[in-house]
């Protein structure tokens, strides 16, 4: 192990309840191999990928090193691009900003440069689809708001059309930020950039796609999920060859129908065989918060539910339509109901989550989402389900240190720049589980050896003592 990793590794966490193995493992003299340490972390994981129900959750983290922004707070770009538009949607945008946070002037994050303001976008975007929503039934319910232009004194009305000005505005830049194969962005880290060059973009999604395929196929279809908008796991997939259901069906057209998630894909079969087989390469896959690639139209009796995934292409020519991009806009207050495709993905993922015997690792996400976190705690009243989560922050984010707290052996936490870092974990935590059994082989014979090696000496010293 290079030095550089062995100090991350020593500055990681790797939590069971609130036992942390680094600490004990470094704090033992005879652990004089560090290697040692993330093998027998991935064997600990390995156990975890062989149950039946084995589930993936992905966040913002997973996609940090591609370029994205996180979108905890307002992103600066999509605030520049308003600045530079159109006065009276940016006039009103800031006007609506200081509503919503409830402040005479614009709060913004001074923790870090450039200062973005401090308004979660998808509770924001909800903000302004409920507005768009009270102007369009209730006529001169919200008032208007007046402002200095040029020292004129002027009257902005807000009505549904500059609402919906101001929300494909956002929803446009946010395909931008989004749109990962047009953005011009390479990370900071040497070896990071030089691996992304050297194997592509995508290549820490496509190392931890070809590790979870490697499980038993006697064993059911692993589920990926993922709050983030970006193509980074598409992407990957086609990279590879894999297949993958995502609720959607067609070729042409492709119109979202949720029993699709309840296909498989099989090779046919033989009839002097008598059984068939199952298609290695095929993952489920939920995108819970929607998709930059798909767009509402109306609906009919061939799309029933009024929802379309796009090609990428049509999408980038078609940004004046950019306010049918289906993104989700998360619900202020929990208890808000949730409207179609969201009500119908949140319903996938907690059926998959609590069926008995299952994992779900949290990778790169946040815990910022209330009707995620009710459906993984529901799932944590299950005796037999186990929670992982791996994330760069860990115990420092207020909502995985509460896990923390809790002290049950069920919750895992792999934090730090080595042990919750999405790429390392991609790479190099993420149990291959050819590679494993090789090692595991090699392991047990040595075992054998040096057991019989000892026995032969114990043998050699009783005739010594014998004579």
């Amino acid at each position: 192990m290079e030095e550089r990793e062995f100090d991350k590794l020593k500055r990681s966490k790797f939590f069971v309840g609130s036992k942390d193995w680094v600490e004990d493992f470094f704090a033992d003299p005879s652990n004089n191999k560090p290697e040692k340490l993330p093998d027998k972390i991935r064997l600990v994981l390995k156990n975890y990928l062989q149950l039946d129900n084995v589930s993936f959750l992905f966040g913002t983290g997973s996609s940090l090193h591609l370029g994205t922004t996180s979108i905890r707070n307002f992103p600066i770009a999509i605030e520049n691009a308003l600045r530079n538009g159109d006065q009276e949607v940016y006039g009103l945008f800031i006007h609506l900003v200081k509503q919503f946070q409830k402040s005479e002037y614009v709060l913004r994050d001074e923790s870090q440069q450039p200062s973005e303001i401090t308004v979660p976008l998808e509770e924001f975007l909800n903000y302004l689809l409920a507005l768009q929503y009270v102007q369009g039934h209730s006529k001169n319910l919200i008032s208007g708001y007046n402002y200095e232009d040029s020292f004129e004194d002027k009257h902005i009305e807000i009505t549904p059309q500059i609402l919906e000005s101001l929300i494909s505005k956002i929803k446009s830049e946010l395909f931008k930020l989004c749109d990962l194969d047009k953005l011009e962005y390479w990370p900071d880290d040497e070896q990071v950039r030089e691996e992304m060059q050297k194997n592509g973009k995508y290549t820490y999604h496509k190392s931890f796609i070809k590790s979870l395929l490697e499980r038993p196929l006697n064993l059911r279809r692993a589920n990926i999920f993922t709050t983030n908008y970006d193509l980074a796991f598409e992407n990957a997939f086609d990279e590879l060859g894999v297949h993958y259901m995502n609720g959607f069906s067609g070729f042409h057209k492709r119109t979202f129908r949720p029993e699709v998630f309840e296909y498989d894909l099989y090779y046919p079969g033989s009839t002097t065989e008598g059984r068939v087989r199952r298609i290695e390469r095929m993952i489920k896959y939920y995108k819970l918060h929607g998709s930059i690639t798909w767009v509402r139209e109306e609906s009919s009796a061939q799309n029933q539910y009024g929802l379309v995934e796009r090609h990428i292409d049509w999408v980038r020519n078609n940004l004046e339509s950019a306010g049918d991009i289906i993104i989700y806009p998360t619900a202020h207050k929990k208890g808000y109901t949730l409207d179609f495709p969201y009500s119908e993905l949140f319903r996938q993922f907690a059926s998959v989550i609590t069926q008995p015997q299952s994992v779900l690792f949290c990778v790169g996400y946040s815990f910022f989402d209330e009707h995620i976190n009710d459906i993984i705690y529901q799932a944590l009243s299950i005796p037999s389900f186990t929670l992982i989560v791996v994330d760069f922050k860990g115990t420092g984010n207020e909502m995985i240190k509460k896990l923390y707290e809790l002290d049950d052996p069920r919750i895992v936490i792999l934090e730090g720049s080595y042990l919750g870092d999405f790429k390392t974990f991609s790479k190099k935590i993420m149990p291959t589980f050819h590679e494993m059994e090789y090692r595991e082989k090699v392991s047990t014979t040595l075992k054998k050896l040096y057991s019989e090696k000892q026995a032969s000496e114990v043998k050699d010293d009783a005739r010594a003592d014998y004579w």
